[in-house]
């Protein structure tokens, strides 16, 4: 590998205005010796570093294949389209793909299948005629070039893939599927751009229908790390949604749509298997509780043994009919796949010192997990077997300026380590507030009074205001109140991600209103926030069963659960809130903390000493002239 000093100087002659930035050269440098040596390397790196172009440019220089995995498709696009480009005519020789999950490409197969059906309605035919008709232009089949994926939740299942449904290479379409093309090309190239999830899908080995990127690669750069250990626990347990019974209902009854609905045996039992497995979701979503054993325990048995019996009738039915078409007899794969999970996941009996058995209720259906308590015990013989070199990035690893907390949750050695702080002068351009004589977060009226409290600032904003919650409750509550006021409020749940942070941009002095997926990934540089309100500490819920089952393995341990857990992520998630506000050397802006106990409370100055808020205004008076002034 070329020294990377040799590309940092020739970067002024790409992009007259570019200037080194502190610790830039010195990440790079890291990092290209991490991959030379073949080992892993965790690396903070702050807002404002310019961390981005540290491990693209030793990505490009090394030799052998480099995949990069971020954290959001939006982030995956940005380096894909934005900064590799700028990088390219000093690598003309490397090749570089962008690949995506299966939900982001188009399936021509099943896109075709349920045009044939008649049980459509017309305003999902016509949009289905639409994607028929971009699909003729398309050179990647990535939806997004098309779809906003957000707003599109009810044709998603009738044009793309599932693990589950999708042919492989039996399928008709096979040669022009564009998630296989996507997959080919990405395994020719010398830097793949992936996600967490199928970075992860593909280290677990998930999805047998794809060829395997890892075995490939010399080297893997995860930037936004410290969002692995949650993606990672989605991959190394096991899990089943309702989707799954939803998407194999919706594939029989087209499959026998397709065939004349001649076989009223077969009907019926699909019938009943829409029958028990609706009521087993009414039944999952009709009592308070996210504990598996908790929920069984409320006559949940035997709702299980009827959708067990539902699907073994029709999964026999089904392998006795599914030599009539190839779509049925993979739908008879798939029920016996389904029925021999369904048994998997609803067994009672599960070791709670290694798996945490729960449910995540949602307005659309439910997941039933089964997560390993500690994803170290999953991750790390996974890297030690690697041929790769393992890079880890991000502004927000450390707590108290120690990486052990990521690393006894990830397993992850912090053997080769550095912090690399932010160059941007937080002294001169933040203040931070937390407003007097508010009720503690557990009040009823925390929110209604801590709306009060923040109007004063809001109207002596003359930029935007970022309003961040750690509930939808919450939002909720403080978006009535705002709804009244003489400003533009952009509440999430009104449109998708992408249309809010257009609007933000396009309304001056617009308040947006978001919750955790917020916190995170969305980046408003230029965009004059002055303003950024997070209502209180983001602690991890006591009722949240993962949080729950650590709690007890590390309490088993001899640890301590607030101090040892739920302090660090705390901490760790709120440094994330708070790198919303300064994105740029020339931004400036209040951080207003909704949370007195912060002031109160004996780990306060702990939490603050993590910010890199360095004067805290003592009134409300003193906030406003500081962000009037601004």
């Amino acid at each position: 590998m070329r020294p990377v000093t040799e590309v940092f100087e020739q970067l002024p002659e790409l992009w007259p205005d570019y200037e080194l930035r502190s610790g830039q050269l010195e990440l790079a440098e890291n990092i290209a010796s991490v991959i030379d040596q073949g080992t892993i390397g965790l690396f903070e790196a702050g807002t404002g570093t310019g961390k981005t172009l540290s491990y693209l440019v030793p990505a490009l220089l090394t030799e052998g294949q480099v995949i990069v995995s971020t954290g959001t498709r939006h982030l995956q696009d940005q380096l894909f389209l934005k900064d590799i480009p700028l990088l390219a005519p000093l690598f003309p020789e490397r090749r570089v793909a962008l690949l995506k999950g299966r939900t982001n490409y188009l399936c021509p197969y099943r896109l075709q299948r349920h045009l044939k059906t008649s049980q459509l309605s017309s305003q999902i035919e016509s949009r289905l005629i639409d994607v028929r008709q971009w699909s003729s232009t398309t050179r990647t089949g990535d939806l997004n070039e098309f779809l906003d994926l957000e707003e599109s939740g009810a044709i998603m299942p009738l044009i793309t893939s599932t693990r589950d449904n999708c042919l492989g290479s039996r399928c008709p379409d096979f040669d022009q599927c564009p998630l296989y093309r996507a997959r080919q090309k990405a395994l020719d190239s010398d830097l793949i751009v992936v996600n967490h999830h199928l970075l992860f899908a593909d280290l677990s080995q998930t999805d047998d229908h794809v060829r395997k990127l890892l075995p490939h690669a010399s080297a893997v750069i995860v930037d936004e790390a410290h969002q692995i250990t949650e993606t990672a626990r989605q991959f190394f347990g096991q899990r089943l949604s309702s989707a799954q019974f939803l998407d194999l209902l919706r594939d029989l009854r087209a499959e026998m749509a397709l065939l004349g609905n001649d076989d009223p045996v077969t009907i019926n039992l699909i019938t009943q298997y829409e029958a028990t497995t609706n009521k087993l979701r009414s039944k999952f979503l009709s009592i308070d509780a996210t504990r598996f054993d908790v929920w069984l325990d409320n006559e949940g048995k035997d709702q299980l043994h009827e959708v067990d019996d539902a699907l073994a009738l029709m999964t026999t039915q089904l392998r006795s009919i599914a030599d009539r078409s190839e779509g049925l007899r993979q739908c008879a794969e798939r029920a016996q796949r389904l029925q021999d999970q369904f048994a998997l996941i609803t067994e009672s009996a599960v070791a709670e010192d290694e798996f945490i058995h729960w449910l995540d209720q949602r307005e659309s259906g439910y997941i039933v997990h089964l997560s390993p308590v500690r994803i170290a015990d999953e991750l790390s013989p996974l890297l030690a077997e690697s041929a790769a070199s393992w890079v880890f990035t991000s502004a927000t690893l450390t707590v108290d300026e120690s990486f052990i907390h990521f690393s006894k949750e990830s397993g992850i050695s912090d053997e080769i380590s550095a912090v690399f702080p932010s160059p941007f002068n937080y002294e001169s351009s933040v203040r931070g507030y937390v407003p007097l004589d508010l009720p503690d977060p557990g009040n009823e009226a925390f929110t209604a009074q801590l709306v009060q409290k923040c109007l004063p600032m809001i109207y002596s904003n003359t930029g935007r205001t970022f309003f961040l919650f750690t509930s939808h409750k919450a939002l909720q509550e403080a978006a009535r109140m705002l709804s009244g006021i003489d400003r533009p409020v952009l509440v999430q749940g009104h449109q998708s991600k992408q249309a809010l942070i257009t609007e933000f941009y396009r309304r001056p002095q617009s308040i947006l209103l978001g919750t955790q997926s917020f916190w995170e990934g969305v980046d408003v540089r230029g965009s004059e926030m002055k303003l950024l309100i997070i209502d209180k500490l983001p602690f991890p819920s006591p009722g949240d069963p993962l949080f729950e089952g650590q709690s007890r393995r590390l309490r088993h341990e001899g640890g301590n659960p607030f101090k040892d857990l739920a302090l660090p992520r705390t901490v760790m998630s709120l440094k994330q809130g708070f790198g919303r506000l300064i994105r740029e050397s020339s931004d400036s802006g209040l951080f207003v903390l909704g949370d007195p106990r912060v002031s109160k409370r004996s780990y306060g100055g702990y939490i603050r000493s993590n910010l890199p808020v360095v004067h805290w205004c003592e009134t409300s008076d003193e906030a406003r002239l500081w962000l009037s002034g601004l």
